[in-house]
Protein backbone atom coordinates (compact mmCIF):
# COMPACT_ATOMS: atom_id res chain seq x y z
CA UNK A 1 0.00 0.00 0.00
CA UNK A 2 2.87 2.38 0.79
CA UNK A 3 4.26 1.85 -2.70
CA UNK A 4 0.89 2.72 -4.26
CA UNK A 5 0.60 5.91 -2.21
CA UNK A 6 4.15 6.89 -3.16
CA UNK A 7 3.38 6.32 -6.84
CA UNK A 8 0.15 8.32 -6.57
CA UNK A 9 2.11 11.15 -4.94
CA UNK A 10 4.66 11.04 -7.76
CA UNK A 11 1.89 11.26 -10.36
CA UNK A 12 0.28 14.16 -8.44
CA UNK A 13 3.61 16.01 -8.24
CA UNK A 14 4.30 15.36 -11.92
CA UNK A 15 0.93 16.92 -12.76
CA UNK A 16 1.80 19.91 -10.58
CA UNK A 17 5.34 20.54 -11.79
CA UNK A 18 6.05 23.00 -14.60
CA UNK A 19 7.12 21.47 -17.92
CA UNK A 20 5.78 17.97 -17.14
CA UNK A 21 2.26 18.87 -15.97
CA UNK A 22 -0.51 16.68 -17.38
CA UNK A 23 1.69 15.71 -20.34
CA UNK A 24 3.91 13.79 -17.92
CA UNK A 25 1.33 12.72 -15.33
CA UNK A 26 -0.88 10.69 -17.69
CA UNK A 27 1.93 8.53 -19.15
CA UNK A 28 3.35 8.06 -15.64
CA UNK A 29 -0.04 6.93 -14.33
CA UNK A 30 -0.28 4.52 -17.26
CA UNK A 31 3.20 3.17 -16.56
CA UNK A 32 2.54 2.66 -12.84
CA UNK A 33 -1.07 1.45 -12.86
CA UNK A 34 -2.02 0.12 -16.32
CA UNK A 35 -2.61 -3.40 -14.94
CA UNK A 36 -5.23 -2.24 -12.41
CA UNK A 37 -8.09 -0.14 -13.82
CA UNK A 38 -9.15 1.31 -10.46
CA UNK A 39 -5.59 2.32 -9.56
CA UNK A 40 -5.14 3.69 -13.07
CA UNK A 41 -8.23 5.86 -12.56
CA UNK A 42 -6.86 6.99 -9.19
CA UNK A 43 -3.52 7.81 -10.82
CA UNK A 44 -5.18 9.81 -13.58
CA UNK A 45 -7.23 11.66 -10.97
CA UNK A 46 -4.11 12.43 -8.92
CA UNK A 47 -2.27 13.80 -11.96
CA UNK A 48 -5.27 15.87 -13.01
CA UNK A 49 -5.72 17.23 -9.48
CA UNK A 50 -2.06 18.21 -9.37
CA UNK A 51 -2.41 20.15 -12.61
CA UNK A 52 -5.75 21.75 -11.72
CA UNK A 53 -4.38 23.41 -8.56
CA UNK A 54 -1.69 25.21 -10.54
CA UNK A 55 -3.86 28.07 -11.85
CA UNK A 56 -5.14 29.45 -8.53
CA UNK A 57 -1.78 28.97 -6.83
CA UNK A 58 0.27 30.49 -9.67
CA UNK A 59 -2.07 33.47 -10.06
CA UNK A 60 -1.91 34.15 -6.32
CA UNK A 61 1.91 33.94 -6.37
CA UNK A 62 2.14 36.26 -9.38
CA UNK A 63 -0.11 38.85 -7.70
CA UNK A 64 2.01 38.59 -4.55
CA UNK A 65 5.28 39.04 -6.48
CA UNK A 66 3.78 41.99 -8.36
CA UNK A 67 2.77 43.67 -5.07
CA UNK A 68 6.33 43.21 -3.75
CA UNK A 69 7.89 44.65 -6.91
CA UNK A 70 5.49 47.58 -7.19
CA UNK A 71 5.41 48.32 -3.47
CA UNK A 72 9.16 48.37 -2.89
CA UNK A 73 10.66 51.81 -2.34
CA UNK A 74 14.23 50.64 -2.17
CA UNK A 75 16.44 48.38 -4.19
CA UNK A 76 13.83 47.05 -6.61
CA UNK A 77 13.09 50.38 -8.33
CA UNK A 78 15.05 49.34 -11.44
CA UNK A 79 13.17 46.02 -11.52
CA UNK A 80 9.86 47.87 -11.03
CA UNK A 81 10.53 50.12 -14.06
CA UNK A 82 11.31 47.13 -16.29
CA UNK A 83 8.30 45.21 -14.98
CA UNK A 84 5.90 48.09 -15.56
CA UNK A 85 7.20 48.60 -19.11
CA UNK A 86 6.76 44.91 -19.97
CA UNK A 87 3.26 44.70 -18.46
CA UNK A 88 2.11 47.93 -20.12
CA UNK A 89 3.49 46.81 -23.49
CA UNK A 90 1.75 43.42 -23.27
CA UNK A 91 -1.56 44.94 -22.21
CA UNK A 92 -1.43 47.55 -25.00
CA UNK A 93 -0.83 44.79 -27.56
CA UNK A 94 -3.75 42.78 -26.15
CA UNK A 95 -6.13 45.76 -26.07
CA UNK A 96 -9.21 45.17 -28.17
CA UNK A 97 -8.91 41.40 -28.00
CA UNK A 98 -10.53 40.94 -24.58
CA UNK A 99 -13.34 38.83 -26.04
CA UNK A 100 -10.80 36.37 -27.39
CA UNK A 101 -8.68 36.15 -24.23
CA UNK A 102 -10.74 33.45 -22.53
CA UNK A 103 -10.97 31.15 -25.55
CA UNK A 104 -7.42 31.88 -26.65
CA UNK A 105 -6.02 31.03 -23.23
CA UNK A 106 -8.12 27.86 -23.07
CA UNK A 107 -6.82 26.65 -26.44
CA UNK A 108 -3.26 27.65 -25.58
CA UNK A 109 -3.32 25.56 -22.38
CA UNK A 110 -5.17 22.67 -24.04
CA UNK A 111 -2.46 22.10 -26.64
CA UNK A 112 -0.19 19.58 -24.91
CA UNK A 113 3.18 20.92 -26.03
CA UNK A 114 6.10 22.03 -23.85
CA UNK A 115 5.50 25.55 -22.57
CA UNK A 116 1.75 25.61 -23.14
CA UNK A 117 0.46 24.32 -19.80
CA UNK A 118 -1.21 25.78 -16.74
CA UNK A 119 1.93 27.49 -15.40
CA UNK A 120 2.53 29.40 -18.63
CA UNK A 121 -1.19 30.03 -18.99
CA UNK A 122 -1.28 31.64 -15.55
CA UNK A 123 1.64 33.87 -16.48
CA UNK A 124 -0.06 34.89 -19.74
CA UNK A 125 -3.35 35.59 -17.95
CA UNK A 126 -1.57 37.70 -15.34
CA UNK A 127 0.42 39.71 -17.88
CA UNK A 128 -2.75 40.37 -19.90
CA UNK A 129 -4.57 41.51 -16.76
CA UNK A 130 -7.36 38.94 -17.00
CA UNK A 131 -9.68 38.60 -14.01
CA UNK A 132 -8.52 35.73 -11.76
CA UNK A 133 -11.93 34.04 -11.89
CA UNK A 134 -11.93 34.00 -15.70
CA UNK A 135 -8.28 32.99 -15.82
CA UNK A 136 -8.73 30.02 -13.49
CA UNK A 137 -11.77 28.78 -15.41
CA UNK A 138 -10.09 29.17 -18.80
CA UNK A 139 -6.84 27.54 -17.66
CA UNK A 140 -8.58 24.62 -15.95
CA UNK A 141 -10.80 23.97 -18.97
CA UNK A 142 -7.60 23.96 -21.02
CA UNK A 143 -6.05 21.48 -18.58
CA UNK A 144 -9.08 19.21 -19.04
CA UNK A 145 -8.66 19.48 -22.81
CA UNK A 146 -4.95 18.64 -22.60
CA UNK A 147 -5.80 15.74 -20.28
CA UNK A 148 -8.24 14.31 -22.83
CA UNK A 149 -5.74 14.68 -25.68
CA UNK A 150 -2.83 13.14 -23.77
CA UNK A 151 -5.00 10.30 -22.46
CA UNK A 152 -6.22 9.55 -25.98
CA UNK A 153 -2.67 9.56 -27.35
CA UNK A 154 -1.35 7.33 -24.55
CA UNK A 155 -4.19 4.83 -24.87
CA UNK A 156 -4.10 4.79 -28.67
CA UNK A 157 -0.33 4.49 -28.68
CA UNK A 158 -0.42 1.61 -26.22
CA UNK A 159 -3.07 -0.16 -28.31
CA UNK A 160 -1.04 0.24 -31.51
CA UNK A 161 2.12 -1.03 -29.82
CA UNK A 162 0.23 -4.04 -28.45
CA UNK A 163 -1.08 -4.81 -31.93
CA UNK A 164 2.35 -4.46 -33.54
CA UNK A 165 4.41 -6.29 -30.97
CA UNK A 166 1.76 -8.60 -29.51
CA UNK A 167 2.48 -7.42 -25.99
Amino acid sequence: MENVLFKLLLVFLTGFLPIAEIRGAVPLAYYFFRANPSLYAAGLTAGLAGNLIVAPLALYLLRFIERVILGDNGGLSFLRKIYVKIINYARRKAAGHEKMEFAGLLVFVAIPLPGTGAWTGALVAHVLGMRPKDSILSINLGVLGAFAIVLLVVEAGATVLKMIFGI
